[in-house]
């Protein structure tokens, strides 16, 4: 559940831009205000909601003041590589965007368990490689026939569904291996 709510503002852009960019933008971006607001009331707020707020506040005032912009047609490939390049850099720093995620479900004893940043790590590569290989696509796409609209909602439907299904299979067995080791 805290996947989808973290996620929520590009759940929110896929699934209304298709009907209008300035549609899309600015409920992904209200959605992100909304999830920046929620976080900074709890002082616990994440390099991802950080810079999904950033993306779409800025996408937003580009879709509204320019809906003629030719960015909307980049802009999946900007959003997959805005995540990919947000999950990177947690990595980079060794604080893996889902730690964020993982914490809600994990007692704060095990946060700092060498075991369970690594499991992070893993799972933050599979975010990244997914939202690195969407920015691709995307830009493939985009590049050959920018219109292409069922290509394009294809790509971004794969680079949430495959990552998702993936990183729950191998957290579901990260935790399985923890219980028995803790056995």
């Amino acid at each position: 559940m805290n996947y989808v709510r973290g996620f929520a503002p590009w759940l929110c852009y896929a699934a209304l831009s298709p009907v209008d960019w300035r549609l899309g933008t600015s409920a992904a971006a209200l959605a992100a205000l909304s999830l920046l607001a929620r976080q900074l009331r709890t002082r616990s707020v994440d390099l991802l909601c950080s810079a999904t707020c950033v993306f779409f506040v800025v996408m937003a005032g580009v879709a509204l003041t320019d809906p003629a912009s030719g960015l909307q047609h980049w802009i999946c490939a900007l959003a997959n590589g805005t995540l990919a390049a947000t999950a990177l850099a947690s990595l980079a720093v060794r604080r893996p965007f889902t730690l964020a995620f993982a914490r809600a479900e994990v007692p704060q004893e095990f946060w700092n368990a060498p075991r369970f940043i690594r499991v992070n790590m893993v799972l933050t590569t599979i975010w990244a490689s997914a939202f690195t290989l969407g920015a691709l696509a995307c830009a493939f796409v985009v590049q050959y026939e920018h219109a292409a609209t069922v290509p394009l909602v294809t790509v971004q439907v794969l680079a949430f569904v495959v990552p998702f299904v993936l990183s729950g299979r191998y957290a579901d067995r990260a935790k399985a291996a923890a219980g028995q080791a803790m056995a």
